[in-house]
């Protein structure tokens, strides 16, 4: 059985940090609750039983804590809709709309939402740098602000046939990628480059006028770290004529990228605007998605900028429906909700028990899984502490056939079970629990990589899951899976066979 070496830097056990840190997320949804809810007393009832038990740093007390969470979440989104659920769509004039902390929320119908109360408390989660304004709007998803950002900028910087709007960009995540392809027109020229020498080239050449940035992003199934030294480099060198708008999506990261530190430094001149958008859901809900949002920060040194881009933004999303419906503003008018404590918190756990399994994974020529990639590795960049990332990609071997890429799944899947882990297939990261991702990603250059996104809880399925992933990794082969496991074998021939 793994040993995790920075295990005894916890100071709690990690059930235990589990369950406090759910005590406390409990406490401060009941104080958004009125009267007595039974939920909550029949809640705090179980979570102490198994805190008093001896089961509680167990296999089975891990699981019970991921099942309390759950319920914990069911109980507040049940009180939210019940709150955001007296009130039509489109209310009457003059009645009173209220969120579950007692904010109104006024609207003339839905869709012209405007969580104001939610986006002010953006300002102390994203604080503005000194010499710059900034305005914080949060839409229905992160994929809803890059969809407004893009339609309102090209309005903005007025392309023309022959001088089309020019995006240059270092990233890759696939949904923004589909999404710039399916707005290309003549007007729009989007191009995300895989390779940073010639990325940063572009920003001193100013070729673009649009920057777009993911700090920590995956190409060809890698998980890259954007090169901010290069790029402030090659800044100093980029014509101060050319107008600029850069970019930043930190979804993966957090709240860790230095964007205060980043902005001081762009010197001798500023970019005419600096947008930071970024998926609400993934990180910054301590795990539990109460609801999907995005947040999107408009930062500049001109104020009529800004309050003309954020006036522009508005209107577009009252407009495509991109903005908070009450029901997810409700869910999300909790204590913790764009709070940077509690969202790095939240976080930090995240990323350290990502780094941990990166940290310990076996792979190489000779084991299933060739190869693994995390920025805590430093593969091919300098270490900096907000180069995290929220989940680890594994290579497979190149001579996997579509067969044995099936088997594997159903192999991580039986013996997660068999060893009783917290450690359950599905998409997306930042959970509390762990997660495998197993619709296996094939990538241009012929790379096939799973992704396994680790959650914040330190209990015992973080060394199990090592310990599971390694022993996969040491049969070395498909064919030695394959005999290590005949019934499944044939379960997964029936199944491609049907």
């Amino acid at each position: 059985m793994t040993t995790l070496p920075d295990a005894s830097t916890i100071k709690r056990k990690g059930c235990e940090e589990e369950y406090t840190r759910l005590l406390d997320l409990a406490r401060r949804l009941e104080g958004r609750m009125s009267g007595n809810d039974a939920g909550m007393t029949a809640w705090y009832r179980e979570s102490r039983e198994l805190a008093e038990s001896s089961l509680l740093e167990s296999l089975e007390g891990e699981l019970r804590l991921e099942e309390l969470s759950l319920e914990l979440r069911t109980l507040w989104l049940r009180h939210a809709s019940r709150i955001s659920g007296r009130y039509l769509k489109s209310p009457p004039h003059f009645q009173t709309v209220q969120l579950p902390s007692g904010n109104q929320n006024p609207f003339p119908y839905e869709r012209w939402n405007q969580p104001v109360s939610l986006e002010r408390r953006a300002f102390e989660y994203r604080p503005t740098p000194e010499g710059w304004v900034s305005e914080h709007l949060l839409f229905s998803s992160g994929m809803g602000a890059i969809s407004c950002l893009l339609q309102v900028i090209r309005q903005v910087f007025e392309p023309r046939t022959g001088n089309p709007l020019l995006l240059h960009g270092i990233g890759g995540y696939f949904e923004i990628t589909d999404l710039m392809n399916f707005i290309r027109d003549e007007l729009f020229q989007p191009r995300i480059m895989g390779d940073q020498e010639e990325f940063t080239q572009s920003v001193a050449d100013g070729a673009s006028q649009l920057i777009y940035i993911e700090p920590v992003f995956t190409s060809r199934g890698r998980l890259n770290v954007f090169e901010m030294e290069r790029f402030l480099s090659a800044w100093q060198h980029r014509p101060a004529s050319v107008p600029t708008a850069i970019v930043f999506d930190t979804t993966f990261t957090g709240n860790r990228f230095p964007m205060a530190e980043f902005i001081k430094r762009l010197a001798p001149h500023h970019p005419r605007l600096v947008i930071q958008v970024s998926s609400t859901l993934k990180l910054d809900q301590e795990g539990l998605e109460f609801s999907n949002a995005g947040l999107m920060s408009i930062l500049s040194t001109t104020p009529p900028i800004v309050s003309g881009i954020t006036k522009r933004m508005r209107k577009y999303r009252a407009a495509m429906g991109f903005s908070l419906s009450l029901d997810q503003t409700a869910a999300l008018d909790y204590p913790g909700f764009l709070d940077a404590d509690f969202t790095e918190q939240h976080a930090s756990a995240v990323f350290e028990n990502n780094a941990t399994l990166a940290r310990n994974l076996e792979t190489g020529a000779d084991r299933l899984f060739v190869n693994h990639f995390h920025p805590s590795l430093a593969q091919g960049h300098k270490p900096a502490h907000w180069a995290v990332a929220p989940f680890v990609n594994l290579q497979l071997r190149d001579d996997i056939d579509p067969e044995g890429r099936e088997l594997l799944k159903h192999v991580i899947f039986h013996e997660a079970r068999k060893r009783k882990l917290t450690f359950t297939p599905g998409s997306s990261f930042g959970f509390r629990g762990h997660r495998v991702e197993t619709s296996i990603q094939d990538e241009p250059d012929g790379l096939q990589v799973i992704r396994v996104a680790m959650g914040s809880r330190k209990g015992p399925s973080l060394a199990g899951t090592v310990d599971l992933l390694n022993d996969i990794g040491r049969t070395g082969s498909v064919d030695m899976l394959k005999a290590r496991y005949p019934e499944l074998l044939q379960t997964v021939k029936k199944f491609m066979n049907s």
